[in-house]
């Protein structure tokens, strides 16, 4: 087995840490005021979805970024990378929370990226 899509990888880990420090800083703001089953159930949503669109990424071979003419919903430049990194946004209402889902996740889309899926 190898690694595919290390790019995407990398760029994971760069939005998922990214993320995750802007909400450790809103976290001791307490600027974002949102009910946890709302948080959790947003983090579940843009998880499901980051790594189902992992998988239409691989089995289309679509780079690390792709425009708005080839995506889904039209949305302008996305990739499955920063919607796993949202995921990890809404699961980090606290310290040990948002570090657990980016390991988990980062696993989970590292997983996914070792196998062929044609």
């Amino acid at each position: 087995m190898e690694l595919r899509r290390g790019k995407n990888i990398a760029f994971t880990v760069i939005c998922g840490m990214f993320l995750l420090i802007v909400r450790m800083v809103l976290n001791i703001s307490y600027s974002f005021m949102v009910p946890y089953k709302v948080q959790i159930t947003l983090g579940v949503f843009f998880l499901i979805y980051g790594l189902a669109l992992e998988f239409w990424e691989i089995k289309n071979e679509l780079p690390l970024f792709w425009g708005a003419g080839s995506s889904i919903f039209n949305i302008g430049v996305i990739n499955s990378s920063m919607v796993v990194g949202a995921s990890i946004f809404f699961f980090a209402s606290n310290g040990v929370h948002g570090i657990c889902a980016f390991g988990i996740e980062i696993a989970l889309y590292a997983l996914i990226s070792i196998f062929e899926w044609k």
